[in-house]
């Protein structure tokens, strides 16, 4: 598993910038009417599929599909930058 995780940690961090620039700029604009907590929820499945395709994505682009160790710490991280992604949204 030599690879770095920087890369996927950065592009982690973008999709997560990213998606709060878009979420912003959707609620602004009320094109989401909310009750409650819909609007962290709608963030979260955006979140988890971003986030999860950055993850593939990654796999893919260092041919480690088939590494197991590989494919659990990528989703590891994964997982932890989804969860300070999703503790910085909701603070907003």
């Amino acid at each position: 598993m030599s690879f770095k995780y920087r890369e996927l940690e950065k592009q982690l961090e973008n999709s997560c910038n990213q998606l709060h620039k878009d979420f912003f700029q959707k609620f602004s604009t009320e094109r989401y009417l909310s009750v409650g907590g819909s609007k962290l929820e709608i963030f979260i499945n955006e979140l988890q599929r971003e986030f999860e395709n950055t993850g593939i994505t990654f796999l893919a682009n260092n041919k480690l599909e088939k590494d197991a160790q590989a494919k659990k710490r990528v989703f590891t991280i994964t997982k932890l930058y989804a969860k300070k992604c999703i503790e910085d949204f909701s603070k907003v």
